[in-house]
């Protein structure tokens, strides 16, 4: 190759590394996006683990490369309020533009003590709010009757519309969330012993359904205690069955996923004393009405959504004692107290 050859091939490469510095420069600028303020309102009743604003302004520059949105004197707002309903915590977004009025909303959720799991999600909404993804369209070129005629591309079809371009308008603007006056559909099957319902400890099984709402509930329970072969000079056995009415107050721990409840339940049951052996020369049998009023202590743990796990402990008073006589002889009289420990699992359903 020659030289002046080699000194006309200089200026095109000089041109090609100066077009490959510039791009490099502008792909190492941050990204630039208009100044939004921000209004991040946790609420005294979200979980104590919910990120406080810092975090989330931090959270959303990280995705912008560093670059920091949020300023308090923008003249355009974006509002997050966090939201707690008996099953979920909800975020609500809503943003405004300088005029105040309202270009893009959405809510997302996610389990109560996951409050980690909604500020990721509620910092990819805000990302996408802030610096949205715009595909320009192409500007048409004057006709040069002259210049070759090339095909036009074809266009692409409209990209579906993103969650947050929905007006209020809208009716699926607002994902339906369920009334905190409406409560939860709880089953309950549980399995102890109780003491001084009957002469001897009983084993106990339970069965219940509650109305539960975030802080009480009202429910029935049906139970039936059996105790086998007492050893007593008679030699009996005894059973109780019995319906309880429960009113409880419940408390949340750990963002929920733990929880504490008294109540307070009366209990209108059976109890039957007796023996039907063979080698008795007198079997007897012989039943009582029982009526109980108590005060129920426990709590429990949710292993997953739909699945908790309950430990209660009970103490009634007896205000009628049965008595039990077999040929005059009292051979059993109900203590004015009785006591009984059950552990059992919960399940929640929701009432729509």
């Amino acid at each position: 190759m020659s030289a002046a050859s080699s000194r006309r091939g200089r200026p095109g490469v000089v041109l090609v590394a100066a077009v490959l510095v510039c791009a490099a420069r502008a792909a190492a600028q941050p990204t630039q996006v208009q100044p939004w303020r921000l209004d991040y309102t946790p609420g005294p009743d979200a979980p104590k683990n919910c990120p406080d604003k810092r975090y989330i302004q931090t959270a959303v520059a990280t995705k912008l490369k560093g670059h920091d949105p949020f300023t308090d004197d923008a003249p355009r707002s974006i509002s997050v309020k966090l939201v707690p309903t008996p099953q979920r915590i909800e975020a609500h977004i809503e943003a405004r533009d300088e005029n105040g009025k309202v270009v893009a909303t959405h809510i997302t959720h996610a389990d109560s003590w996951r409050c980690d799991q909604l500020a990721d999600r509620t910092v990819f909404y805000l990302r996408d709010i802030v610096d949205p993804i715009v595909l320009p369209l192409a500007d048409a070129a004057p006709v040069n009757s002259s210049a070759p005629q090339t095909p036009s591309p074809v266009p692409s079809p409209p990209s579906p519309p993103r969650p947050h371009d929905r007006t209020p308008s809208s009716p699926a603007t607002r994902a339906p969330s369920r009334s905190p006056l409406l409560p939860k559909l709880a089953l309950s099957a549980s399995a102890g012993a109780t003491w001084w319902s009957a002469p001897e400890t009983a084993m106990s099984l339970a069965l219940g359904a509650e109305a539960r709402w975030p802080r009480f509930s009202v429910g029935i329970e049906g139970h039936y205690d059996h105790a086998w072969d007492l050893p007593t000079r008679q030699d009996v056995a005894a059973s109780q069955a019995g319906l309880v009415a429960l009113a409880c107050a419940r408390r949340g721990f750990f963002s929920g996923r733990a929880f504490a409840r008294a109540c307070l339940f009366g209990n209108v049951a059976v109890l039957s004393i007796g023996s039907d052996k063979a080698e008795f020369e007198d079997p007897f049998d012989d039943d009582e009405l029982v009526l109980d009023l108590g005060v129920r202590l426990g709590g429990g743990f949710w292993l997953a959504r739909f699945l908790g796990l309950e430990l209660h402990g009970d103490v009634a008073y007896v205000p009628r004692r049965p008595v039990f006589m077999v040929d005059g002889e009292q051979i059993w009289r109900a203590p004015s107290f009785t006591g009984a420990l059950r552990v059992g699992v919960v399940l929640p359903f929701d009432i729509r």
